[in-house]
């Protein structure tokens, strides 16, 4: 399976997709024109990741300091994609800036939509 990586623009994350190293990691900003377009090749990525292909352990970071109500909406995807899938070990990270109450109440949604995630809640 190969790697993706998708460097950080003005309205778009950087996004690493490694599959060797059991990595996913989303950071930055999460708006882009066309959002859906824009994950859907992260999407295929993932449900093929997680349809057999995991490493041993896979870490996903949320790193996200701003995303519109499209992103939103991947995140849930993502997470579905996650919960449906096939891994032996599995940490998921929302990092959120202590200063923002948002970014942890961002966290809240997805841990009470998710909670077999065991989501951690990681401040910077």
């Amino acid at each position: 399976m190969k790697n993706m990586k998708l460097e950080q623009t003005d309205n778009s994350p950087n996004v690493i997709l490694d599959s060797l190293n059991g990595l996913i990691e989303f950071e930055g900003k999460s708006y882009p024109e066309n959002t859906f377009e824009f994950y859907e090749p992260i999407n295929s990525w993932l449900n093929e990741y997680f349809s057999g292909n995991c490493a041993n352990k896979t870490v996903v970071n949320f790193k996200l300091t701003y995303f519109n109500s499209s992103t939103t909406q991947i995140i849930f995807d993502i997470f579905d994609t996650i919960c449906e899938g096939e891994y032996e070990e599995l940490e998921v990270n929302w990092f959120y800036d202590s200063d923002n109450k948002n970014g942890y109440e961002d966290f809240e949604d997805y841990s009470d939509e998710f909670p077999d995630l065991n989501i951690n809640a990681v401040t910077y």
